[in-house]
């Protein structure tokens, strides 16, 4: 981006920021009204009734915040619509407990909006895998590839839903995202996709200013509920898809997998123990890592430091290895070294704890 439009774009930050504060603030009065509060239950230990409108205040905000930008640098209008369809059922699903197959199926439709309509689906896998010219030349490869585009939408945004588990988690983990993406879309010139980034970032820590626990507050003040985990989700898989597809300079896909490759693991990893112990993949339990880093001793504001810092530090893997042209080969084999980590921590973890009770678990 050019240095004379970083003040204009500094001010949209900031904007971006405030305002998602004013809404938190606002939503926080009326959510009780319309019932979006989570009461503390067997398998919810957190003291007091909360607000749950961090979610409809990070949306809006960014919505507001992105009609007030240039046109050429305003988000698509598909992307806001898939983004308003999450968040509705978001909404919804925390007043009413929607099925997951239902939720799963409006998932689906959100992402085919998003990459359909937008006409965007993974380009660049590396030089390891498919050439992009192969692709666009085969029907049949470009279908399937459409058809892993929203796989990924879908699996992301689950991924994000189900770390929500602690304080300032799901929002961290999106922030260390954002941020990394945001100075990998600054390397490649993508200044739509710069604002986007960190537009949505601003709002993200915007919120987090009512959700993280520190040394003067011991419990957040509001969650982002479903509305909020499953947009962050989707839009971090939304931006990776964009910047590994289009006309103008990408990132391989499996590089930029990095920087979200602690929620991925984690929610794949979950959902095959849960299938090998005969359960449903979307059973509550607490066989998530927080629940793990828990069972080990920490507290719950360490769980989060730990989880975030390793999300920055994977984020900073694939900048570096961009910045710097680190064989996509080299970055995508490396992918192997968190999956091992994380499953050789599970896998001890499990070893070394009392049973786990598969129908508890946490939401902080």
């Amino acid at each position: 981006m050019k240095g004379g439009a970083m003040p204009n774009l500094a001010a949209h930050l900031l904007n971006g920021f405030l305002l998602a504060v004013v809404l938190v603030v606002w939503l926080q009065r009326i959510a009780p009204r319309f019932g979006l509060v989570d009461h503390p239950t067997a398998r919810k230990a957190h003291e007091g009734v909360i607000p749950v409108c961090g979610g409809l205040a990070m949306f809006a905000a960014y919505v507001i915040g992105t009609c007030v930008l240039e046109p050429s640098l305003r988000a698509p209008w598909s992307f806001i619509a898939g983004l308003a369809i999450l968040v509705a059922v978001g909404a919804l699903d925390d007043r009413l407990n929607l099925r997951p197959l239902w939720r799963l199926m409006i998932q689906a439709t959100a992402a085919i909006i998003m990459v359909g309509i937008g006409g965007r689906s993974i380009g660049n896998f590396g030089s390891a895998f498919v050439d992009v010219h192969a692709i666009v030349a085969d029907p049949i490869l470009s279908a399937l590839v459409f058809c892993v585009t929203v796989l990924f939408l879908v699996g992301l945004t689950n991924a994000f839903n189900m770390i929500d588990g602690l304080d300032g988690l799901a929002g961290g983990v999106a922030a260390s995202a954002l941020f990394w993406l945001a100075l990998m879309a600054s390397f490649l010139g993508r200044d739509a996709a710069i604002t986007q980034l960190f537009l949505l970032l601003a709002v993200v820590l915007g919120f987090l200013t009512f959700n993280m626990r520190h040394r003067w507050r011991p419990r957040a003040l509001v969650f982002m509920g479903d509305a909020g985990s499953t947009m962050l989700g989707a839009a971090v898989a939304y931006f990776i898809v964009d910047m590994s597809s289009g006309p103008q300079p990408t990132i391989p896909f499996p590089v930029l997998l990095w920087v979200c490759i602690i929620p991925m693991v984690d929610t794949l990893n979950l959902m095959a123990r849960r299938l090998h112990a005969g359960r449903s993949p979307f059973s509550p339990d607490r066989w998530h890592l927080h629940h793990l880093l828990l069972e080990r001793g920490l507290t719950h504001a360490a769980t989060t430091g730990v989880i975030v810092g390793l999300s920055i530090l994977c984020g900073a893997i694939a900048y570096v290895g961009t910045v710097y042209a680190v064989s996509d080969q080299l970055l995508t084999i490396g992918l192997l070294l968190p999956v091992a980590i994380h499953c050789g921590f599970v896998w001890i973890s499990v070893r070394r704890a009392r049973p786990l009770r598969p129908t508890a678990t946490t939401r902080m």
